[in-house]
């Protein structure tokens, strides 16, 4: 079994909800973000950012993974909840499970106070893999829904991520914006589903299709054997050797976003089995790639899907 893999066909639908109030924090029922301003510390672990949490009183962490379209999806392999089955997952590495929709999850707490309970008909799967090969407190994944209504700026450098309600005011005064370096704003698009901001970029004058994706692990791409030769000739395309795990890394030279900026992505992978994820998604290239870690760590970086803009700034 890989041990370094991606989340991109994790596709699941959940149900959340969320608070504010940190001197007497509100107890909600349903988890999705409320307020307008909140923070969250970040805890990186294999490339993939977490959140702190307590489910039912166990302590562990919630991924944050914005490929994930619903909002909370818990590990029933730590909480042996019996459920309806709702039918099967996989992920891109291509790891199945089953997936079920539990009755209720009595008890949420967020690292940064925010408190949530008898949460209903919530989605939930066994992630004993994810468990083995990423963290053993592995409790599940918070996911796109959660904080709809939402931009967020997501720094690696920090570890922290903070999210800012959607407001005509808001949309004026760009606070979120306030003492940015900004070396590049994406206009992106999304296809089938919303979750899935999707670009452009050249590599030298080959064109691929780039997708962002916090729960993409390190990153990855899709080429075609003609593409990858074409490349390495170039240098653009560069074998980097092995990581820990013996699987092959890759480096990608001279990648231009947009015309704005231009990147080198170091240390990445290449896709598994990636069938269902294109048709679930909408990728009809021939070549793609995966941004995540490896260009998050470089770049502190603004998600406005409403506006569908990535911004890019200097960390």
């Amino acid at each position: 079994m890989k041990k370094t893999f991606t989340l991109l066909t994790f596709l699941l639908v959940y149900t959340i909800s969320n608070a504010q109030n940190k001197t007497e924090p509100i107890i909600e029922n349903k988890f999705q973000l409320t307020g307008d301003t909140i923070s969250f510390p970040l805890t990186i672990i294999n490339a993939f950012p977490f959140i702190s949490v307590e489910v039912n009183g166990t302590k562990g962490k919630l991924m944050f993974d914005t490929g994930a379209q619903g909002a909370l999806d818990i590990n029933n392999n730590i909480f042996s909840q019996s459920g309806r089955s709702t039918g099967n997952g996989n992920v891109g590495s291509g790891q199945k499970f089953k997936r079920y929709i539990i009755d209720s999850v009595k008890d949420i707490r967020l690292a940064n106070g925010l408190h949530f309970k008898d949460l209903k008909q919530v989605s939930s799967a066994n992630f004993e893999f994810l468990q083995d090969q990423v963290t053993p407190d592995f409790l599940g994944f918070i996911g796109f829904d959660f904080f709809k209504g939402y931009l967020f700026k997501l720094d690696y450098v920090k570890r922290k991520i903070t999210f800012y309600k959607n407001s005509s005011k808001r949309e004026l005064s760009k606070d979120f914006l306030f003492g940015e370096k900004i070396l590049a704003t994406l206009n992106f698009e999304t296809r089938k589903l919303p979750n899935h901001p999707m670009i452009k970029v050249k590599i030298g004058d080959v064109d691929v299709l780039a997708s962002f994706d916090t729960g993409g692990s390190y990153g990855a791409l899709e080429f075609t054997d003609k593409t990858i030769e074409k490349l390495k000739k170039r240098k653009y395309f560069i074998d980097y050797g092995k990581d820990g795990y013996g699987e092959p890394l890759l480096v990608l030279n001279n990648v231009r976003m947009n015309g704005q900026l231009t990147t080198n992505f170091i240390g990445i992978h290449q896709h598994g089995e990636s069938i269902n994820f294109r048709k679930a998604i909408g990728i009809t290239e021939e070549n793609y790639l995966t941004i995540a870690n490896r260009f998050l760590a470089q770049y502190r970086t603004v998600w406005d899907y409403e506006h569908k803009k990535i911004y890019v700034m200097a960390y």
